[in-house]
Parts: structure tokens; C-alpha cells; sequence
């Protein structure tokens, strides 16, 4: 038998030590691995919304986390701020009455009422929509867009990087025949300076353009707290949007308002240009926790719709349904029960603006979101 030398044991030892090294190595390297967490995987995405869409084949991919829900239960709060709503409301007086939709408040009242006791059994049985309510569509489609409340940085005083002014309601707004001061008289010649009008001082003004596109926010002050701020009037003249502005212009390819942002950072020589061609102009007043709709409460996320209150009344519960802009698959479908708790200037007759909430996500889609789909007003059987 072959004896190993000395120097030929020293090698192999060094060898087996080298590769039990090795092997230690893969073992902990293999353990960190299955440590980390694997990519966060999209949930499985609905089939798109079809604009003839039956109501069962969309009670059938109803769900509530495309609303950012758990469980339906969470509908309760939007439920009772309607049913605040339709307090000071006579039963038997119509809340909306047209070819195609009649309600009386009481009816509209019951219907709440229905879908608030039957919370606790849709998570198990959604087919209890089509069974205790009845879907009368709104016709031929729903025009769809979306609004959330923006973020501004401010300060409750005029200082470096803080100089441009948010004004609150003036006093004589309503005194004025015909429309207020415009939008340039405003900002470029001063028209309300010195009046103690100011709320606030906005670092950016193109934020504070499209904080009163979208009506309501919050302010981010530079002493690190926050505060929100909801509309409170409009100097009466129409408005004029700023991609409409840009694209007569030939300065967009898109003419959306990520695009629409981006050129007025890159060109701020033209931001007034572009901004005083739209001479209506938005008052504010600071109020709550939150941006606050036409019924006097906060709005919730992907619940709260603004309507035109002579097609679809403050207070009606509404299916609606409509493929969204998605920053992660492209486009995705979002079928929901909201609720009509909100209005706007530009919201008339088949359009409906859902309230997205005010985060990234939020901004991504209701900047883009501009969709039909299907909608149905619910009532109690």
C-alpha cells in the first residue's frame, strides 16, 4: 500500500480544508438567499372592462382590492357620510328625475341603508348586488377621468424660495359685474397683493397651477408639518387647460401632464406665458384633514366620484367600471361601487371624475386616465 508523504498529506489536508471552506461558503450563501425576498409578484389582473358589460359578469370580477380594500365592510364610511348628506333631504321629493333615471331621496336614502346591512355578507356573496338591487345603466357610456389631492411645498410666510402667493377667497369677489381680475392681472400686476389675501407662499408656481386644477391638497410647510386646502371659488372666467395652451403652441408631443410639467421645468423664461393664457384663477381656504367634496366631508380614495348632480345626484351609488392607466402593466381594469359625493366644473351629464387619492399612484393615474366604460346608478329592489 502506498504511504502518502509528508509533504503530499499536507497537501491533501490543505485541500479538504479548502473545500470544506468552500462548501461552508455555498451553505451560508445558499441560507442569505433564501432569506431575501423574492420580487414583489403583480397580482393576477382582472379581464378588461367591456363598455356593454353585463351586471353580472361584473358583480362576477368585482373585488375589493382594486379599490384598495380588505373587505367591502370598509364602504361603511363613505355610506354614512351620504347618509349625512340626505339628512336635511325630503323623502318624497325627487332627487333626479330623466329619461332614463328616477329617484326620490327617500328611495336613494333606502338604498344606502340596504347596501350598509348587507356589508358583512358581500365579501362571501357579491351576487347579492344583482339580487337586491337593481342596475339601471347610464347611457350610451361613461366618459371617465380622475383627480387627486397634490402635495405643495409652502410657507405660512413670503421668504427666499417661498414667493409665490395662494390666495384665499377675496371679500369682493362677489361684487364684481361679471368676472373677477384674470389670471395675469393677478399675478403679474399685483391686482390682490397687499390685501392680507395670502394663505400661503408656494415655492413652485406650475404646483400651485395644477394644485388648482385638481381643486383641493395639501400644503407642505417648511416647518415640516402639513396642511390641507380645498376650493373656495373661481374668478369667474372660463378656464382654458394648459395642454390645450402648449399643443396650439406645438410644444407638446403627448399633451399629457407629466409631459406638460417636465417642459415647464425645462423652459421657467415661459412658464408665465403658458399660465396667463388661462386666465380663470381658484381661491382656496384651509379646512380639514383632507380635500373635502360637495357634501361637506372628505372624499375617499377610489370611492368618491364627482358627477354632474342634474344626471347623476349627490348621494346615488354608482358601479362603475373602466380600464386605468397602470405605471406597472400598462393598463389595467378597475371595476368599483362609489359613490356620487363630489362635483366640478368640467364634470357634465355622462362624465364621471374618480377621486385617486393623493399618492404617487394616484397622480400617475389621474393624470393620464381619460376612458369610457360602463357605470350603473343602484337601487333598492
Amino acid at each position: 500500500m502506498h504511504t502518502p508523504s509528508p509533504c503530499s498529506q499536507s497537501a491533501q489536508n490543505l485541500l479538504r480544508s479548502l473545500c470544506c471552506l468552500l462548501l461552508a461558503t455555498s451553505f451560508v450563501l445558499l441560507a442569505a438567499c433564501a432569506g431575501k425576498k423574492a420580487p414583489e409578484a403583480l397580482a393576477p389582473s382582472q379581464p378588461a372592462v367591456e363598455r356593454h358589460e353585463s351586471p353580472e359578469t361584473f358583480v362576477s370580477l368585482l373585488r375589493p382590492q382594486d379599490q384598495g380594500m380588505q373587505s367591502f365592510r370598509e364602504l361603511a364610511v363613505s355610506i354614512d357620510k351620504s347618509l349625512g348628506y340626505l339628512k336635511k333631504k325630503k323623502s318624497s321629493d325627487y332627487a333626479i328625475r330623466r329619461p332614463g333615471l328616477s329617484m326620490t331621496w327617500g328611495e336613494m336614502k333606502r338604498t344606502l341603508i340596504r347596501l350598509k346591512q348587507l356589508l358583512p355578507q358581500l365579501d362571501a356573496n357579491p351576487s347579492l348586488f344583482t339580487e337586491h338591487f337593481q342596475w339601471v345603466p347610464v347611457q350610451p357610456y361613461i366618459s371617465y377621468s380622475g383627480y387627486y389631492s397634490p402635495v405643495v411645498k409652502a410657507s405660512k410666510q413670503r421668504k427666499p424660495g417661498y414667493t409665490h402667493p395662494i390666495y384665499r377667497r377675496p371679500p369682493d369677489l362677489g361684487q364684481h359685474k361679471g368676472a373677477y381680475y384674470t389670471r395675469k392681472e393677478i399675478e403679474e400686476e399685483g391686482k390682490l397683493a397687499n390685501r392680507g389675501l395670502e394663505l400661503a407662499w408656494a415655492a413652485d408656481p406650475v404646483d400651485v397651477f395644477f394644485l388648482e386644477i385638481q381643486g383641493s391638497g395639501c400644503l407642505l410647510l417648511d416647518d415640516g408639518s402639513q396642511v390641507c386646502i380645498n376650493y373656495a371659488g373661481q374668478n369667474g372666467h372660463k378656464y382654458k387647460s394648459s395642454g390645450r395652451i402648449m399643443r396650439e403652441k406645438g410644444l407638446l408631443e403627448r399633451g399629457d401632464i407629466f409631459e406638460q410639467r417636465q417642459w415647464l421645468k425645462d423652459h421657467p423664461e415661459r412658464v408665465n406665458e403658458i399660465l396667463h393664457d388661462n386666465p380663470s384663477f381658484v381661491f382656496f381656504k384651509l379646512e380639514g384633514t383632507g380635500p373635502t367634496g360637495a357634501m361637506g366631508y372628505v372624499v375617499d380614495d377610489w370611492k368618491s366620484l364627482a358627477t354632474d348632480r342634474s344626471f347623476i345626484p349627490l348621494g346615488s351609488i354608482v358601479a362603475y367600471g373602466v380600464n386605468i392607466p397602470d405605471p406597472k402593466r400598462g393598463k389595467m381594469a378597475l371595476r368599483g361601487i362609489g359613490f356620487a359625493q363630489d362635483v366640478g366644473g368640467a364634470i357634465k351629464k355622462n362624465r364621471i371624475d374618480i377621486y385617486c387619492g393623493s399618492d404617487q399612484r394616484a397622480n400617475y393615474v389621474a393624470s393620464f386616465l381619460d376612458a369610457k366604460g360602463p357605470a350603473w346608478v343602484l337601487k333598492a329592489k
